[in-house]
């Protein structure tokens, strides 16, 4: 939503939003999503006091394990205990897939599961996969631009290669 709000740059977007968030629940504030514009990005973002103040982080993207670990680092890098923070895997699970998450995990940090789309279909059919986003915001695109490069969402091919663009630049100047 803030990729629609004309005064924040487009490389910002996580920084405004997690301070928004922040600054409404007064550091008490649950668990952040990651990958709405790259994981990457996020943890440009994902400061000293956004770390010690979010229980975790959710995982909706990307190699799991790969994620997982980026993240104990990140916590280090803070002098964070990442037994004290909760990782929260929800992409694609089953309880298979969740066992053996839980079991590379468990002795880094406080693991989770979101069953979503399995659950709530655990039949021989398949799932039908519906997620809802934004699509425009104040009449701009927005979009989802996530660790796994398929599931970039947008309908507008020459904003969603602006937005990539634009985070490239800033990951590639500050890292």
């Amino acid at each position: 939503m803030y990729q629609g709000i004309d005064s924040i740059p487009l490389a910002y977007t996580n920084h405004y939003a997690m301070k928004d968030w922040y600054d409404e629940y007064n550091g008490d504030n649950g668990t952040a999503l990651t990958d709405t514009i790259t994981t990457d990005l996020f943890l440009l973002d994902f400061t000293r006091s956004y770390v010690n103040n979010y229980n975790g982080v959710r995982h909706d993207s990307g190699d799991p394990y790969e994620w997982g670990e980026k993240i104990i680092a990140h916590y280090k890098k803070f002098g964070v205990d990442p037994k004290t923070k909760l990782l929260l895997f929800s992409d694609s699970l089953d309880f298979d897939r969740a066992q053996k998450l839980y079991d590379y995990f468990r002795e880094k940090a406080k693991v989770s599961f979101g069953i979503g789309t399995f659950v709530s279909n655990d039949t021989c059919a398949e799932a039908l996969n519906i997620v809802i986003k934004l699509q425009y915001v104040n009449g701009r695109p927005v979009a989802k631009l996530s660790d796994t490069p398929g599931k970039a969402m947008c309908r507008d091919e020459e904003y969603l290669e602006y937005l990539k663009r634009s985070v490239a630049f800033r990951i590639n100047r500050e890292k």
